[in-house]
């Protein structure tokens, strides 16, 4: 077996892999030690194939652990394209038949597990990484939510509503041999894609959309018929249903927009008043700018997200400002 011809999913099929992986001999253990010593490269696939074997035998009532989607979005993030397979089946055995059944085919078919509709909220200050039935992955910002429908696994769409903001990397599927589309509902609009990665806000009464990679369409709801729009990478749609306005723009550097779903904000001079914005958006306080001057000045830099009081300590460094904190209501004035 010449296993350094592997990909992630290869080694996850494997017999003698998976069951080291969930029953490890001495001899097994003693065995893919010294692989991975002699082929260090192989590393990152070797973890990446662990926590596909992990996923696809998790009882089907319990959704995987923090962990074990965190080890997958690295392996994403590290510019690796994992295809991940949720199965149904509670012998590994044969959710490894119905994987190998569907590389064979090179994805003319899919498979993926019905599930009942489940909603996920996160609150104020906090951030959470999904993995859906399908193997999409999803951030929810904070004080946001996402509900997935009770038909997925038998609609021809996999659909999900969300308020709030959330980051997402859609799996590619097919099924008969056609493209699954996965759609986002907002108040505002519909987001419907293949498999690709893009931001959705819902704040401040409209819906932003920002893609990642890939593409995207968008359908905006409450203006008749020419309501599609087309986005390729770096491009920002804004759209408002209540006042019906649009905005689109396309950005050199998307980045900074989701940055928020590695706990930090990266502002691009950005007004002190959006970020007080963003800090009741995101944490729930109230927040007093005294001095009018002081919200139009504009600031750049990189400030941690993962709790307020650290926050506030990089803004007061970076920015020329005293920030007092009495329960949940902050003020800002002049240093």
């Amino acid at each position: 077996m010449n296993y350094l011809l592997f990909e992630p999913e290869d080694f996850a099929l494997d017999e003698f892999f998976y069951r080291w992986v969930l029953e490890p001999t001495p001899e097994s253990e003693t065995f893919w030690r010294n692989w991975l010593n002699d082929n260090p490269g192989k590393n990152k696939d070797i973890e990446i194939a662990r926590q596909l074997v992990l996923v696809a035998t998790c009882d089907d009532e319990i959704s995987p652990s923090q962990y074990t989607v965190d080890k997958i979005w690295e392996g994403i993030q590290n510019g690796k394209e994992t295809k991940i397979y949720v199965f149904q089946s509670t012998k590994f055995w044969m959710k490894a038949a119905a994987a190998v059944a569907i590389l064979c085919v090179a994805f003319t078919g899919y498979f993926y597990k019905r599930v009942q509709s489940q909603t996920y909220r996160t609150a104020f200050g906090e951030s959470r990484r999904l993995l859906l039935p399908d193997g999409s992955l999803v951030t929810l910002n904070a004080n946001s939510n996402l509900r997935v429908s009770d038909r997925w696994g038998v609609a021809k769409e996999r659909e999900v509503w969300m308020e709030g903001e959330a980051f997402f990397s859609v799996s590619k599927l097919k099924k008969s041999g056609i493209p699954v589309k996965f759609v986002v509902h907002t108040p505002d609009l519909n987001v419907e894609v293949k498999g690709t990665e893009f931001n959705v806000n819902t704040r401040k009464s409209q819906t932003q959309v920002v893609l990642s990679e890939g593409s995207v369409n968008l359908y905006l709801c409450g203006i008749g018929e020419k309501n599609e729009i087309r986005m390729k990478p770096g491009d920002l749609v804004d759209f408002s249903q209540n006042n019906k306005k649009l905005f689109v723009r396309h950005l050199k550097d998307a980045t900074p927009v989701f940055s928020w779903k590695n706990n930090r904000w990266t502002l691009n001079n950005t007004s002190l008043e959006e970020i007080s914005n963003l800090i009741r958006e995101t944490y729930g306080v109230t927040v007093t700018i005294e001095e009018d001057s002081l919200r139009r000045q504009k600031f750049c830099g990189v400030v941690p997200t993962d709790n307020m009081d650290d926050l506030l300590s990089s803004l007061e460094s970076i920015l020329p400002i005293t920030i007092l904190h009495h329960e949940n209501h902050l003020t800002i004035r002049n240093r």
